[in-house]
């Protein structure tokens, strides 16, 4: 029987992730989209919107449609930048600080992590880390 593909493996864990992660912020009234959003203004609390959308890849006008939907669940909230009132800040509100609200991604990894010893662990986020610098070379080619 032929090995499976890294390829084939790696939409399998994604699936599997995604599944579990969505499960946990259902809870809270929230998509996976706007949990992977709030995650990313609790990792860089006044980030623009225009590198917020870039963290995660997407365009600024769905990274607005994703804020207006969090401002209207009171968790997060633009500020004008000193300067340039054009130009957004991003933040948490008081509400959105709640450690289950950010401790998704730590939850998720602890699980995933589960049984593996750390050097099998570091091994594997090298790899992933080049798979990933491959994966873009090879998505702008």
């Amino acid at each position: 029987m032929p090995e499976t593909m890294i390829f084939d493996t790696l939409i399998a864990l994604t699936r599997s992730i995604r599944a579990a992660f969505e499960m946990r912020v259902e809870r809270y009234g929230l998509t996976f989209a706007r949990a992977r959003l709030l995650t990313a203004i609790g990792r860089d609390e006044g980030a623009s919107q225009a590198k917020l959308a870039a963290t995660l890849g997407i365009e600024t006008p769905t990274l607005k449609r994703l804020l207006d939907a969090l401002e209207q669940q009171g968790l997060a909230e633009r500020r004008a930048l000193p300067g340039d009132a054009r130009k957004h800040a991003v933040h948490l509100t008081d509400a959105a600080r709640i450690e289950p609200l950010l401790g998704f991604r730590a939850e998720v990894d602890a699980a995933l992590s589960e049984g593996i010893p750390e050097g099998d662990l570091a091994a594997t986020r090298r790899t992933l880390a080049r798979m990933a610098e491959n994966a873009e070379k090879l998505r702008q080619s």
